[in-house]
């Protein structure tokens, strides 16, 4: 048992499937013993690597973070046209939701039991970069005429809430409209043409 523990392809197969049941069953619907059969370990070997369920998905969140703050930042900081730089970040959005949709829950069950925490660990991800990139962007467009003025932050906080929101929705919505999930991305990918749109006809002066 104890040679087993000490192969690093065990503990990384163990995330791999975590991960996966996290993003197909939900992290409430996921326990440490569903996590164990499916990798073909067990729950001590899963304590031994990462000591609870909590700790495999503030790994996950992390890792989700990382790539999504990348994502954002190449967006925001191309010198594309500004459109189409709200194009890609939008996109941004939904690929890496698409990839880890219990990430919005995540996040709202930290900032009620832990807001702390959360905020300190968002941080290490160096978010102000995107915010002072796109201050600046923003400050260019508005002095060329191609927007109108806007503060930086409503902006951020207008994309946020029009891609987050529907993955918060996500689970509720295919039970309410009777959609499988697959069909609800369909959707989803109808709608993220829409909030494109939006945002954009909104910007423009």
């Amino acid at each position: 048992m104890f040679k087993e523990v000490t192969n690093p392809d065990v503990k990384e197969r163990i995330l791999l499937v975590a991960r996966d049941l996290f993003i197909h069953n939900g992290y409430n619907s996921t326990s440490i013993r569903d996590i164990a059969t499916a990798s073909g370990t067990n729950v001590a070997m899963v304590n031994y690597y990462y000591h609870s369920k909590y700790n495999l998905f503030e790994i996950i969140f992390d890792e989700a973070l990382n790539v999504l703050i990348k994502r954002i930042f190449t967006a925001v900081s191309s010198d594309k046209s500004f459109f189409d730089v709200i194009g890609h970040w939008i996109d941004s959005y939904y690929e890496t939701l698409m990839e880890y949709p219990q990430i919005p829950i995540f996040v709202l069950n930290e900032i009620n039991q832990n807001p702390e925490r959360l905020t300190e660990r968002v941080l290490r991800h160096e978010p102000l970069q995107i915010y002072y990139a796109l201050s600046e962007r923003v400050e260019k467009e508005v002095q060329k005429g191609t927007i109108r003025s806007i503060p930086p932050l409503d902006l951020i906080l207008n994309v946020l809430s029009l891609c987050v929101f529907p993955f918060i929705f996500g689970r509720m919505a295919t039970k309410v409209a009777d959609k499988t999930q697959s069909e609800y991305n369909e959707m989803l990918d109808d709608h993220k043409k829409y909030v494109k749109e939006f945002v954009i006809s909104a910007l423009k002066p």
